[in-house]
């Protein structure tokens, strides 16, 4: 996963925002697939989103269906897609739990912030596979 620099910035900003809850949202851009059919996701825009789960935002998250829509109307008029979505864990890993892996589509990067005390101290990115499950990829933030 390829991001700009100020776009992983805000993430962590959303992330430290929203806390004592989960922060979420979504990735906009360009899924590149080379000739092996290996996937790399190119983020052009993010889209904070809020977290609706009504019970337990402490440690999970929802995007509403229609906050969804309405991302992915204005991506494709932009001619771009939702490739992905982040959120943070607050005072545990950077790993993706049940429902992150629930939540994900095949080609979906999942970009997890963990806060410990209030502070950044982990993100990784994950990808998620066709067969289900995912495998961690590599994020490059771009100048």
């Amino acid at each position: 996963m390829k991001l700009p620099r100020r776009k992983f910035e805000i993430i962590q900003e959303h992330a430290i925002r929203d806390l004592p809850y989960e922060c979420c949202g979504l990735l906009v851009g360009r899924k590149m697939v080379d000739h092996r059919g290996n996937i790399d996701n190119i983020v052009h825009e993010i889209a904070p989103c809020r977290n609706t789960l009504f019970y337990g935002r402490e440690n999970g998250f929802e995007i509403s269906y229609s906050e969804y829509l309405e991302v992915e109307r204005e991506a494709r008029s932009l001619g771009l897609d939702i490739i992905g979505s982040y959120h943070s864990h607050i005072n545990s890993t950077a790993v993706p739990s049940k429902s992150d892996v629930d939540f994900a589509s095949a080609g979906h990067s999942m970009l997890i912030i963990s806060l410990h005390g209030g502070v950044p101290r982990e993100v990784t990115s994950w990808l998620r596979r066709d067969a289900g499950g995912f495998h961690q990829e590599q994020i490059k933030v771009l100048a």
